[in-house]
């Protein structure tokens, strides 16, 4: 049997060592293919060290351990910050890899509740990559090549690199992160930039932009707050000279003189919020009251779930974990058992009235206007909302209540993708409770930067080198330049800080292009009486990962993992953490066994 795996980063890495260890007899072959190298491009090693991950060292894994529960084999290994410590010394001394002192330096000088640099990540995929070499050398081949075209002819598939075709009998596309046709914004813009001699980068990676163009002092446009705003931060500072230093408690930025002013923003105006302050050990997770998995397995039982039920749910245990937070914060005299039997069984307005201590500290789903102070200026709001988020995380993902629900939130994205596997939304709640409502809370509150960008932010805004710009804003070409309105400013330089978003259609991929015009891939629709919901995701069936195809058959070969999922799958852009059976990783060992089982 011969198994294609078209990426190596981090999603097809895994799906090669779980094909490895699940098979151990010597009669498969794997052909991994990647352009990039090992990790991929996002993880390339030679990108700027000013790019960080945005997960903590001591948070992040390749590995599998004892919490798996899709039945594969286990592989234990070290986490990143394991490794940095135990092996990468070593590794690195035996590799040919530039700046090898500065990766060294970064290894000794890491701290378990620290994030890396992405560069750094990458160098442990690499040795990742390296173990699976040793244990199993005759079983896979690596081919630095860019697959094409994907064809499929009668029970296999034919990938074309630039000199050699390759057939495979089964196939899994774990294609990451791509370029995508331009919106029609986009290119008005894009094109207005050639025109004028102006720069204009759309969505793109930031690690992969050439910013050395912009002039030291001239004024920039960025639009968006997310993480790829926070990889501008350090490229459009500390690699130009620039630093931070600590100053009685605060971080405070020195120029080099080599910045430019940024003017930023988006529709929200307002940055992703922080990671707090991590106090919990590897492994460490919040534990639910309500949805609990007997709970849940009891509702999947019975047939009883609904999204709407779930989310209720969802929403009750994480306002119950609030105020038991709160409670403890203020030393309030209230017995947290007792306080969850009234609240669990109460109205807000019946259990305020028996714990009126807690009614200055009310729970809110709409965070921004509750954690916000609109009387104010908007350059002196804005600025003391960052303080705020700051402060919060800075109280800790144990100690802290805001912050330690958020970090809740994110210990139970597992339910979430356990009700999504069983698909217990109506198409409704799919589009609307799902994505439009869920997904844009959760990204905003949980799967921010480190602290430690949000520090930076707050002290670059008080150098005068950054600004937050009040939304609702727009930019124009006019005059041969680019202008910010209503804010009256131009520049020759506007920065697009986002990813391209993932969708099928528009991908660049030449592969997915290949198979999505022989009506092999699908984007994923949902229909049903509720109403309809489309995305750009590669249709799969959930349970396998196997692909659907246009005419709604599922290819018993072909499977679809990661970023090319998004929108049919959810946060597929992240990384394993170890010790908490981690979704993407039991998803891959499922993949793994089912393949194999096709030899047997």
């Amino acid at each position: 049997m011969r198994i294609g795996i078209i990426g190596a980063g981090p999603r097809g890495l895994s799906m090669l060592e779980r094909l490895l260890y699940n098979q151990q007899e010597e009669d498969i072959e794997i052909l991994l293919f990647d352009p990039s190298g090992i990790g991929g491009k996002v993880w390339r090693v030679d990108q700027p060290k000013e790019v960080l991950m945005n997960s903590l060292a001591s948070q992040v894994t390749m590995f599998t351990d004892e919490t798996l529960s899709s039945g594969g084999v286990v592989a234990n290994g070290v986490n990143l910050y394991q490794w940095a410590k135990e092996f990468a010394p070593s590794y690195l001394s035996k590799t040919t890899i530039k700046e090898k002192e500065a990766f060294l330096c970064e290894a000794a000088n890491l701290l378990e509740n620290q994030p890396t640099s992405r560069r750094f990540f990458g160098v442990y995929l690499q040795w990742f990559y390296a173990r699976l070499q040793e244990r199993f050398s005759d079983r896979f081949n690596y081919i630095q090549e860019l697959v094409i075209e994907a064809t499929k002819k009668e029970k296999q598939f034919i990938l074309q690199t630039k000199d050699e075709a390759y057939v495979v009998d089964h196939l899994i596309l774990a294609t990451g992160h791509w370029e995508h046709e331009r919106t029609s914004e986009e290119r008005q813009l894009s094109e207005y930039a050639a025109e004028h001699h102006l720069f204009y980068q759309g969505p793109a990676n930031p690690a992969d932009v050439d910013l050395s163009m912009i002039p030291a002092q001239e004024p920039v446009f960025v639009r968006g707050l997310g993480l790829c705003f926070f990889d501008y931060i350090g490229l459009l500072t500390q690699q130009r000279g620039g630093r931070f230093e600590e100053l009685e408690g605060r971080l405070v930025y020195r120029p080099s003189g080599e910045e430019p002013i940024v003017y930023c923003g988006s529709r929200r105006g307002l940055p992703y919020y922080p990671h707090g302050r991590n106090q919990k050990k590897v492994g460490e997770v919040a534990q639910p009251v309500i949805l609990t998995q007997e709970r849940l397995n009891t509702y999947y039982r019975t047939q009883k779930l609904t999204g709407q039920d779930f989310f209720a749910d969802l929403k009750k245990d994480l306002e119950l974990f609030y105020y038991k937070k709160v409670i403890e914060e203020h030393g309030l005299s209230i017995a947290l058992s007792e306080f969850q039997e009234v609240f669990l069984g109460a109205t807000e307005k019946e259990w305020l009235q028996k714990y009126p201590a807690l009614a200055n500290h009310l729970w809110s789903w709409n965070l921004l206007d509750h954690l916000t102070d609109h009387t104010l200026p908007y350059p002196q709001m804005s600025r003391r909302y960052i303080e705020d988020q700051i402060n919060e995380a800075q109280k800790g993902n144990v100690d802290g209540p805001l912050i330690a629900t958020l970090d809740a939130l994110k210990d139970w994205r597992n339910m979430v993708h356990q009700a999504m596997l069983w698909e217990v939304f109506s198409a409704k709640e799919y589009k609307e409770v799902l994505w439009q409502w869920f997904n844009t809370f959760d990204a905003f509150f949980t799967i921010g930067p480190p602290l430690r960008r949000a520090q930076e932010l707050a002290a670059l805004i008080d150098a005068g080198i950054f600004h937050l710009v009040e939304p609702p804003f727009t930019f124009i070409g006019k005059d041969k330049r680019f202008h910010l309105e209503p804010e009256g400013l131009s520049s020759s330089y506007l920065i697009e800080a986002r990813l391209p978003k993932n969708d099928l259609r528009t991908t660049r991929n030449p592969a997915l292009i290949s198979l999505r015009d022989a009506q092999v891939l699908q984007p994923f629709q949902l229909h049903d009486p509720s109403g309809d919901f489309v995305s750009g995701a590669v249709a799969i069936e959930r349970e396998s990962s196997r692909v659907i195809d246009a005419h709604g058959e599922v290819q018993n070969n072909l499977y679809c993992i990661g970023i090319p999922t998004e929108g049919v799958e959810w946060l597929t852009a992240s990384v394993p953490r170890p010790h908490v059976d981690f979704w993407n990783l039991r998803q891959i060992d499922r993949i793994a066994q089912l393949i194999l089982a096709e030899k047997s």
